[in-house]
Order: C-alpha cells, then structure tokens, then sequence
C-alpha cells in the first residue's frame, strides 16, 4: 500500500475532482428528478429495476437510493453541493473523526512551517498574480500566445482563472497564526461561490473541457447489501464502467480503499511534518534568495509602461523559470517521497554560445550524463549561456569533461558546492 505524502488527501481530491466532472454541465436552475417517476419497489427483483443510474440531467432510482440511507444517495448529495459550489458541505461526506484528522495536519503543517518562509512566498505568488491581472494585454501579445489559436480558450478565461488564483493568494491559508487554529472546511468555499465557474474556466484555459468530458458520466447502483454497497462509474469514453465498493464508516458512505488506507496516509503525512522544520532550515537560504530574486523580476514587469518593456523585462523572467523548473519538480519529488535525490548542477559560462557551440557542448559533454538518467535544460541569452543538468551523480567527471572540452585545466572549471553550480570563464 502506497503511504506517499499527502496519499489519503490525494485519494479525497482525486473523488472531488470525480464528481465535481460529473456535474459540471449542471447548472442552479437544472430541475431535480421527479421522485414519483421512480421505479415501483417490485421492479427491484431484477437488475435494470435494481439499478439507480445518474447522469447530469436524468436520473432513474428506486425511491430508497433517491431518498434512504445509500451509497448512491451520499454520492448524489455531495454531487448537488458541488454543483451550487459549494465545497464546504461537499466536505461533509467525510466523518467528523476524519475531519479531525485533517484539521490535526492543516494545524500541525502551521505550526511547522517557517514563518518567513511562508509569508514570503505567498507575498511572491500575490505579486505573481497581480503581474497576470494588471499585464494581461502585454503577456497575451507576447510571441508565445499572440496568433495562436491553441491558446485562445486561455485568452477567452483569463479573468475567470485569475479571479480564482487571486482568491486563493488572499485566503486565510497565507497566515499561519490563523492556520493554526482553523479548520479544514473553513478553507473551502461555500454557497453561492463561483468556484464551479471558475474551476471549469481553467480547465478551458489549458484545453480540457471539463463539463463536455464529464457530461455523460453515470453512476449506477448495482449492488445493495448490507453495509456495502457497489456503485459503478462510466463515462462517454470509458470502454467499460469503473466499480467502487462503499461502507457505512462513523456515519458516513465512503470508499471502502479509502477507509482500509486512511489511518497509514494520516500516520506517514505525520512522519512527513515531524522532517519538515531540518528540511526548511536547509533549503531557507535558497529558498529565499529565489524569492528574493522572483520579486526583482515582477517588480520590473509592473514596472512596465508599455508592450516593449514588458517584453524587455520578461525575458531574463522566463529565462530564469526554465532554468528553475527542473529542480522545483525535483523539490517537489523528493517532498513527496520523503527521499533525497542526486542535486542538479548548473553550468555556467561567461558568454553566450553559438547554436553550433551549444550542439557540441551538448554532444560532448551532456549526451554522456543523459546515460545516467539526467535531463538538461540549456538556455544563450543576454551575453551568457546556462546549462542545467539533473541528478548528477559525479561532479568531478563534469568538471573533467567541460575543462578538456573548452581547452582548460580542471581547477579553472570550480565547482561552487553551495550554489551546485560549475563556473566556466572564456575568452570573449
């Protein structure tokens, strides 16, 4: 059984994101099933009349899965609260002693967490957003995005997406002293939000259409016995429908995996807290000199007055991110499993490199370490070129491989441990 970091909330957002797809064409105003039009409770000796089937506008149930005490009646509540977005009573398909659970790591993860640290990166992501907002036109007419149709439904949802990224920046959960005390579904949004909209907005935004994905999705009882119940999920693409076995737990209608994996998830998300303090304390230094230089980076594009210096600044902007990107998704790894990995090493070399200079260095010196499973980002720009490699497990042969490449002795290729970053000085 897999007890990775974050494994129970995982499964949980995994259901989330299940039925909010499932409902997402509904709207408010979509008129609720007629229970009178149900199946008589005779039908129910053979399969068809057994069965309570949903999709986004038709329902077909026995009056027990529509109205009593079923696996299909919980699923179809939380579905409508989803629905009206709100997420808070969505929530409440959980058991309060799994509420607890999680309101004990939301409270713990505060009480860990580096104060500086935390602020300073949601100061950074509130700054991030503030950049999308207030220099929409500029980055919409960047090369990137500009003439090209892929990218129109992101044109179209821009302010939807924003809306929502600016709403998560300004939340409570930026304030440790507040996460501390606060509960879990206190986060979450409730009646009336425009989460729904706004969720199906991004998901437009990166090309998948949620609602038409999800809008022939059906879920059907096929199994009623006892404290289980079988449910099974289909959807238009599906070769064959998805069964999810439920039991009855402290109240509750839940995915009976859910509830064999809950207490080991819970138990390795708390080994995960007691690591992150020594883990924090190593990486502040660079976590806020990243943050330091992010913030540079944003204040000169808020800076910008027009389109040119807009596309001035954004440049070493998206340089830097490139760069970053591996090794955020290495951090990011790595803070899921709880091991440490091979550190990435940077190259970098005094002036900008011809394309044919970047194909040898890449022939000679990075295509043998790709062998060993590492990955390189390369970048020439603004009178230098970096070179990014990941999980390297011998410096020293890097070091060996670019001196004799470039003509130099070893001890003129340094390797600057702190920074994991090899300095190679050419002539100009």
């Amino acid at each position: 059984m897999n007890t990775s970091r974050y494994g129970v909330e995982l499964v949980l957002l995994g259901m989330m994101l299940g039925l909010c797809g499932c409902g997402s064409a509904a709207t408010k105003g979509d008129k609720q099933p007629d229970s009178n039009a149900v199946a008589n409770s005779g039908a129910a000796q053979t399969r068809t009349a057994d069965s309570a089937t949903s999709n986004v506008n038709h329902t077909v149930a026995t009056q027990e899965a529509v109205d009593g005490d079923s696996a299909f009646a919980s699923v179809k509540q939380t579905l409508a609260a989803i629905q009206r977005g709100d997420l808070a009573a969505a929530y409440e398909f959980l058991p309060p002693g799994y509420q607890s659970d999680i309101d004990g790591l939301v409270h713990e993860f505060a009480s860990k967490m580096d104060a500086e640290v935390w602020t300073r990166l949601f100061g950074t992501l509130r700054k991030s957003f503030a950049v999308l907002r207030m220099k929409k036109a500029f980055i919409l007419e960047l090369d990137l995005f500009a003439n090209r149709p892929e990218y129109e439904p992101m044109r179209k949802h821009w302010d939807e997406v924003v809306s929502l990224l600016d709403q998560f920046a300004t939340s409570s959960a930026g304030d440790l002293e507040l996460l501390k005390q606060a509960r879990a579904k206190s986060l979450l949004p409730g009646d009336a939000s425009n989460i729904v909209r706004q969720l199906d907005a991004i998901g437009l935004g990166v090309g998948a259409d949620l609602a038409r994905q999800f809008a022939a999705i059906k879920v059907e009882q096929i199994k009623a016995s006892g404290n289980e119940h079988v449910l099974s999920f289909q959807g238009q693409r599906d070769e064959r429908p998805l069964e999810i076995a439920y039991i009855k737990h402290d109240g509750r209608w839940l995915p009976k995996s859910l509830v064999a994996q809950w207490s080991a998830g819970i138990e390795a998300d708390r080994a995960w807290l007691a690591k992150l303090p020594e883990q924090i304390k190593v990486a502040k230094p660079r976590v806020l000199e990243s943050l330091t230089q992010a913030d540079g980076l944003l204040d000169q594009l808020l800076a910008s007055n027009n389109r040119d210096e807009f596309q001035q600044a954004v440049g070493p902007a998206l340089l830097s991110l490139a760069l970053a990107w591996p090794r955020m998704q290495q951090l990011a790894q790595q803070s899921a499993s709880g091991k440490s990995d091979l550190p990435p090493v940077t190259i970098a070399i005094n002036r900008e490199l011809s394309e044919s200079e970047q194909t040898k260095l890449i022939d000679v010196v990075v295509k043998p370490f790709q062998a060993t499973g590492s990955d390189y980002t390369l970048l020439a720009n603004d009178g230098r070129t970096l070179c990014r490699l990941t999980k390297v497990a011998d410096v020293p042969l890097l070091r060996e491989s670019l001196a004799k490449h470039f003509g130099l002795k070893p001890d003129e290729v340094p390797f600057d441990k702190e920074e994991s970053r090899i300095k190679v000085e050419l002539e100009p």
